[in-house]
């Protein structure tokens, strides 16, 4: 894969900075809720003894997993980057349900969840506007004036 050269276009700066700051949400509302991290882990992965530790490990690796699509955009103007934020954000939507079902009756809906989903929904498509659409098809090349 060649590296994108040039400058990148707004969308895909917006892009960036709405996913950096979707996954550092992410692992903030998880690092304050590390209890139920804990439980859930322990739920799923019963033949480990997950601990305090094991939460904080999860957090940290779902953020660098949240950032490698962000890099494979950014670095290489990865077309199936793009396609793979769209179906992540697209499950996040579909989850989005389900996810506020498990939340106890009495309990408000969490603002960084919320700006989670939100942030990955606008970000996703941040990579399918007009400009972005171009870069892509450039593969982040920019266009150089033919001298003839």
């Amino acid at each position: 894969m060649r590296l994108a050269q040039g400058p990148r276009p707004l969308p895909i700066r917006l892009f960036a900075l709405l996913l950096l700051t979707q996954a550092i949400a992410d692992c903030a509302e998880q690092m304050m809720h590390l209890a139920d991290v804990e439980a859930m882990l322990a739920t799923r992965l019963p033949q480990f003894a997950v601990s305090r530790d094991g939460a904080i490990i999860s957090a940290c690796v779902r953020l660098t997993i949240a950032l490698v699509p962000v890099a494979l955009v950014w670095l290489w103007a990865s077309r199936l980057a793009r396609w793979l934020v769209l179906v992540l954000a697209m499950g996040k939507l579909v989850m989005a349900p389900h996810n506020i079902a498990l939340m106890a009756p009495d309990e408000p809906l969490s603002p960084l969840w919320l700006a989670s989903l939100l942030l990955s929904l606008v970000g996703a498509a941040l990579l399918f506007t007009p400009g972005a659409s171009r870069w892509f098809a450039r593969r982040g090349r920019t266009l150089t004036p033919q001298l003839e």
